[in-house]
C-alpha cells in the first residue's frame, strides 16, 4: 500500500467521516466573520430543518437575515437538498440564493460537487452546513469539505427519522455543542 493510499484510508475512518467541524443549535449562531477569517468563501446549505423547519412554509426571519448577511459579507451560497425541485426553488428564490441542487441524493456527494462547480469554488474554501450527520456531514466529508452540524429546527420529523436521529446522537456522544462557530 502506498503512502498516499494509507493517508487516504486514515482520513476515511468512520469517526473522521462523522465528525463535524462545529456543532451548533442553529445557522444563526455561526459567526460569518470567523468563517471568512478562516478562509471560507463558499457555503453549501442544507434546506430542510437547517434553513426551514420541517413542515414550515418559509424560513424564519432570523435565518433569512443570516443568509443576507452572508451574501453581504461576500460568501457565495448554494442550497443542496434531497427535496424536490419546486420546494427547493421556492425557498432559494425567497432567500435570494441563485444556486441550488434539488434531489441531491445525499449522502452521495454528487449534489455538493455540482454546487461547488456552479459556485466556481475551491473545496478547501467551501463549508457545508446541515442538520444531518448521515446526509450533510458525511457527503461533505467524502469530498474533503468541512462541515458544521446544526440541530434540526423542528423535532418531530417523519417517523423513520427517529432511528437516524438516535444513531446520530450515539455517534455524537462525547462531542459538545459549540456556543458559536
Amino acid at each position: 500500500m502506498s503512502a498516499r493510499s494509507r493517508r487516504w484510508s486514515r482520513s476515511l475512518t468512520p469517526r473522521r467521516l462523522m465528525r463535524p467541524l462545529e456543532w451548533l443549535h442553529s445557522v444563526t449562531e455561526i459567526s460569518l466573520e470567523r468563517l471568512w477569517d478562516q478562509g471560507y468563501r463558499a457555503l453549501v446549505l442544507d434546506l430542510d430543518n437547517t434553513l426551514v423547519g420541517y413542515k414550515l412554509l418559509e424560513p424564519a426571519p432570523e435565518v433569512a437575515a443570516w443568509v443576507r448577511a452572508a451574501q453581504a459579507r461576500g460568501f457565495v451560497l448554494a442550497i443542496v437538498s434531497n427535496n424536490v425541485r419546486a420546494w427547493v426553488s421556492s425557498v432559494a428564490t425567497t432567500l435570494g440564493i441563485v444556486t441550488y441542487v434539488h434531489t441531491a441524493l445525499k449522502p452521495l456527494p454528487f449534489g455538493i460537487v455540482r454546487a461547488v462547480k456552479q459556485l466556481r469554488a475551491r473545496r478547501s474554501q467551501t463549508l457545508m452546513i446541515g442538520d444531518q450527520l448521515f446526509a450533510d456531514v458525511l457527503a461533505a466529508k467524502l469530498l474533503g469539505i468541512s462541515a458544521i452540524l446544526t440541530d434540526p429546527i423542528v423535532s418531530g420529523e417523519h417517523h423513520a427519522m427517529w432511528l437516524v436521529r438516535a444513531a446520530e446522537r450515539f455517534l455524537l456522544l462525547g462531542t459538545q455543542r459549540n456556543e458559536e462557530a
